[in-house]
């Protein structure tokens, strides 16, 4: 039980340093990385996939919430815009968790993969996003809520790399995107890993330990260490080029493609 609590600490770290150092969630980073020590543990194949996503999702309800009151403080939330999509992302969560579960493993594992493979592609595409005009009451942001929880449950992430170009499209700027989509990932790991708890608490497969689909060892070892970590790597990115950290996020994002689709 030590072992494995140190084990998931260290990669708290390391999902910390990679989401503060990117700007993106941990999800994305952690979810590949809980795969593989799951695998290594000798956990059912079947549900390791779900175990990592579940797991992630659990995770984020504590960082998202220490980021989104940081960014609270700071004034960059614009409530205007986080009602009516924080409104559609708790039924898209829900249902996203549901969906995942219907499906195998392998299939999961594979959707996940080809998303870290078009992430690495929008890292290599240097395009400004474009404001648009806002139409009064329209009801756009509940739909977008919707698709935006309903896919970020699948994948186990935070929803940032749906919700920031959206806000930012929406006639936000950048800083008032960033906390506001910060803001997002809290209702979406919170109904998402809902979702995977109901779904998940009747599995027999599952191993010792478990709340659902949330491997618990893991939810307490990434959580302590990755908000603390996420500060540093906030640091380094003001250290490093933007073109570099770029650069190295595709590479990761590709790495992460070959693993989640061939291994």
């Amino acid at each position: 039980m030590i072992e494995a609590l140190i084990l998931f600490a260290a990669l708290g770290v390391f999902a910390g340093l990679i989401a503060g150092m990117f700007g993106v969630g941990g999800g994305i980073i952690t979810v590949p990385f809980l795969v593989a020590c799951f695998i290594q543990y000798g956990f059912e194949e079947t549900i390791v996939i779900h175990m990592a996503v579940g797991t992630s999702l659990a995770c984020i309800i504590f960082t998202g919430i220490s980021s989104a009151n940081a960014h609270n403080k700071k004034d960059a939330i614009n409530y205007k815009f986080l009602k009516p999509l924080a409104l559609g992302i708790v039924i898209g969560a829900f249902l996203g968790a549901l969906f995942a579960v219907q499906i195998s493993g392998n299939i999961l594992k594979i959707i996940i993969g080809i998303f870290a493979l078009l992430v690495s592609i929008q890292m290599g595409i240097k395009k400004d996003i474009q404001p648009k005009e806002r139409i009064e009451r329209n009801k756009e942001p509940y739909f977008v809520g919707t698709g935006i929880g309903f896919l970020s449950s699948i994948l186990g992430i935070g929803g940032g790399i749906f919700s920031v170009p959206y806000l930012k499209a929406s006639g936000l700027s950048m800083t008032s995107s960033v906390g506001t989509s910060a803001a997002c990932g809290v209702p979406i790991a919170i109904f998402g890993a809902l979702g995977y708890f109901i779904f998940g608490v009747n599995n027999t497969l599952l191993p010792p330990l478990t709340l659902g689909f949330i491997y618990l060892p893991a939810l307490v070892g990434i959580t302590l260490t990755s908000i603390i970590a996420a500060k540093y790597g906030a640091n380094i990115a003001h250290h490093v080029s933007e073109n570099i950290l770029k650069k190295m996020m595709a590479i990761l994002m590709l790495l992460i493609f070959i693993y989640m689709v061939f291994s």
